[in-house]
């Protein structure tokens, strides 16, 4: 997976939203697996942080993770928790060992 990219999204939900960005969240995987350069897309919730949700993803290169975040499917996913969230967080990673 010589020039793969790791992108962690931290998505941190405003108290009593959790559900509500829980369930959007969960809505995003099934498609986004399906796109093109797509290796790993997983979601997780902080067990220490109940609201705080990190994707944890594996793109092909950055583009392929460029074209993720213009997918309709991503666009509607963060405007339906827009008002729930406080933070929404990408961090871009190359791996190194």
């Amino acid at each position: 997976m010589a020039g793969a990219l790791t992108a962690v999204a931290r998505v941190r939900a405003v108290p009593g939203s959790e559900e509500t960005v829980r369930d959007a969240l969960i809505a995003m995987v099934a498609p986004t697996r399906e796109e093109e350069g797509c290796l790993v897309y997983r979601l997780h919730e902080v067990r220490s942080e109940p609201g705080l949700f990190c994707f944890v993803a594996l793109w092909r290169n950055e583009a392929d993770l460029d074209a993720h975040l213009d997918e309709p499917h991503i666009a509607d996913g963060l405007a339906a928790i827009a008002d729930h969230t406080e933070s929404v967080v990408v961090t871009r990673m190359t791996r190194i060992a």
